[in-house]
């Protein structure tokens, strides 16, 4: 009669527990951080308020060719080589991301830095995601004359907007100023400016538990260099586990926002484009 009692006992206690136990995880999610906003920090070219967990690495490589205008005879710009950044990001913290990157187009080395000030939650109390966004790169390549190290740098700063609507829609806003130390004139009635402004759309559309389409488009706003166009790109993302793939057209050339403000000069609605692709993979370190 005891034991039996005493396993009555335990198991209501049991049971108690678990119950609570669930109370409180039911608690606590309406109010948990929003995920996936995203699935990568990156679309094409431009970045995301999504970010690494802490602990976590981030592997990637970027690749586009050149623009479809040559047609056949460049196999629609197969032929004209790629553009290849790799990159590697790295979760500080839950909050603070921290990445390096090399691209082959005037072999540019870019050191980047994200900050989370605010995260998106479950119950709207915080109703968007906001992430401030820096990058430093430096063009390592041969100059028709000897540039100091100074005069090599280029700079992005960018505030990064962002809100999922529901399990199939997001959307972000990034005001962005790149600036370079150092801007050449290749034509003499060419207009030349060192700092230029930009407002950057990215918006994902979810399509299934592994699939969706995302899209880029980045504007210039005030003074533009001259022949420059506005950036824009069109993505379809796959998600296989570990990795994810992200096909797409893009207009611009570069994967780094300040090339991309002052250095596209493709219009991708005329429509002239580049087809490129990315790959991600995450590793946990911890």
């Amino acid at each position: 009669m005891i034991k039996t009692a005493t396993t009555t006992l335990l198991f209501s206690l049991f049971i108690f527990s678990f119950s609570q136990a669930q109370m409180e995880r039911t608690r606590a999610n309406p109010d948990g951080p929003v995920d996936e906003t995203f699935l990568t920090k990156n679309i094409g070219g431009l970045g995301t308020v999504q970010l690494l967990g802490k602990g976590d690495l981030n592997s990637m490589i970027q690749h586009n060719f050149g623009d479809v205008r040559g047609g056949i005879d460049t196999f629609f710009g197969v032929d004209e080589g790629a553009n290849v950044r790799i990159a590697f990001g790295y979760g500080l913290t839950d909050d603070i991301n921290i990445g390096i990157g090399r691209t082959s187009e005037e072999d540019n080395i870019d050191f980047g830095v994200d900050y989370r000030i605010l995260h998106q939650t479950k119950s709207d109390r915080i109703p968007v995601s906001v992430v401030l966004k820096g990058n430093m790169g430096i063009t390592t390549g041969e100059k028709t004359y000897d540039p100091s190290l100074t005069e090599r740098l280029n700079y992005l700063g960018s505030l990064m907007l962002a809100r999922k609507f529901n399990d199939n829609f997001s959307f972000q806003i990034s005001p962005m100023v790149s600036h370079f130390n150092t801007v050449v004139k290749r034509e003499a009635n060419e207009e030349l400016y060192n700092t230029v402004f930009g407002l950057g759309f990215t918006g994902r559309f979810k399509l299934n538990e592994r699939k969706s389409i995302s899209f880029e488009y980045l504007p210039v706003i005030g003074d533009r260099i001259s022949d420059t166009k506005n950036h824009a790109a069109i993505v379809y993302e796959l998600e296989t586990g570990g990795h994810v793939f992200q096909m797409f057209f893009m207009s611009g050339r570069w994967f780094t926002e300040q090339h991309l403000l002052t250095r596209t000069q493709t219009d991708f609605f005329e429509p002239n484009f580049r087809f490129g692709f990315n790959v991600n993979r995450v590793f946990g370190l911890l």
